[in-house]
């Protein structure tokens, strides 16, 4: 509930107790669970992480290239659904009066995209010392048309576009990982 009504509303214009309302539960209810308002909109950016592609090296049973073309088009996907542009645009917009709203959007990403990348790439051989900043690398260059197409409101790429970015983003990814 809370998470669709700040999709839809904004975080400035849903309180506890509306969602209470909504939720069909007491405020006192709503706030034993959560203490305020952020950490309610954390909970639901917890919850939208659940979405998020998982990444693991299995020993190496799947090769490495076909791991991260699939990890890059389905990240791709996921973040392009309703419910994830929603909550995005809403960090976007009230992100300058609510400097909260970005802490808590990159510490979701920084657990749940970067770290989990960060070991995979280290398992695989791909990282030394700084399998957080290839894996950042990585990320930016896997996301960078759906970035670019969020930021000039451009229609998301869909089916073979997301498939053949991935494959290029990996292709450059991993032979500048191989060289370096």
């Amino acid at each position: 509930v809370a998470r669709d009504m700040f999709s839809a509303h904004g975080y400035r214009a849903v309180t506890m107790r509306r969602v209470a309302e909504k939720a069909e539960v007491s405020t006192r209810t709503l706030y034993d669970r959560f203490s305020d308002k952020l950490s309610l909109f954390q909970a639901c950016l917890d919850f939208g992480s659940l979405a998020f592609p998982r990444i693991a090296f299995e020993g190496g049973r799947v090769p490495v290239e076909a791991a991260l073309v699939d990890y890059a088009a389905s990240l791709v996907r996921m973040l392009s659904t309703d419910s994830s542009l929603r909550l995005s645009l809403v960090v976007s917009r009230e992100g300058t009066e609510f400097p909260e709203l970005v802490r808590s959007a990159d510490a979701v990403q920084r657990k749940y995209l970067l770290l989990p990348l960060a070991a995979y790439m280290q398992e695989a051989g791909l990282a030394g010392k700084d399998g957080e900043l290839r894996a950042k690398l990585f990320l930016a260059m896997a996301l960078a048309e759906w970035q670019r197409r969020y930021t000039f409101l451009h229609p998301f790429p869909q089916g073979e576009e997301i498939e053949h970015h991935a494959a290029q983003a990996v292709g450059l990814f991993l032979k500048g990982a191989i060289n370096t």
